[in-house]
């Protein structure tokens, strides 16, 4: 069967969105971190300096997938039936991309790592961010390119 035969070979759309599920994680695992060394017996410094870097990473996460640049965030990712990956930006540009090794495929999330103009991004999918046919043709496509 060669790639016109095959429905799972034609250009897949994915439109990059943030996930519910990972903002809550995300956000249950900050405040855990922020309170725990206060339930321990270390000096009230070190206390202040951990609680510090975990609100520091917090702002960071807000900032980056909330109030960052609107612009300059990806829209959509391109998967054309040659294998090939493209980057649309939400001011209409379009990057060719290229896909690392390092990525992780299972039934309830995917995880792809591009690199396209001097940026290097990881792409988060859950069911909940894509339709079940799309998320199915990603995980079939990303095994088999995997495979390779």
């Amino acid at each position: 069967m060669d790639k016109t035969e095959n429905p799972f070979l034609v250009t897949l759309r994915l439109p990059v969105k943030n996930s519910p599920v990972l903002l809550i994680f995300v956000l249950t695992v900050h405040f855990i971190c922020l309170f725990l060394p206060w339930a321990t017996n270390i000096s009230l410094y070190i206390k202040n300096i951990l609680s510090g870097f975990v609100l520091i990473s917090l702002f960071y996460y807000l900032y980056k997938y909330n109030f960052s640049n609107a612009k300059k965030r990806v829209a959509e990712l391109i998967l054309a039936s040659d294998d090939s990956w493209q980057v649309k930006m939400n001011d209409g540009a379009v990057n060719k991309a290229k896909l690392h090794h390092s990525i992780f495929v299972h039934p309830w999330l995917s995880i792809i790592s591009l690199t396209f103009g001097k940026r290097r991004e990881y792409f988060i999918f859950t069911p909940e961010t894509l339709n079940a046919d799309q998320f199915r043709r990603l995980r079939v496509r990303l095994r088999f390119q995997v495979g390779e």
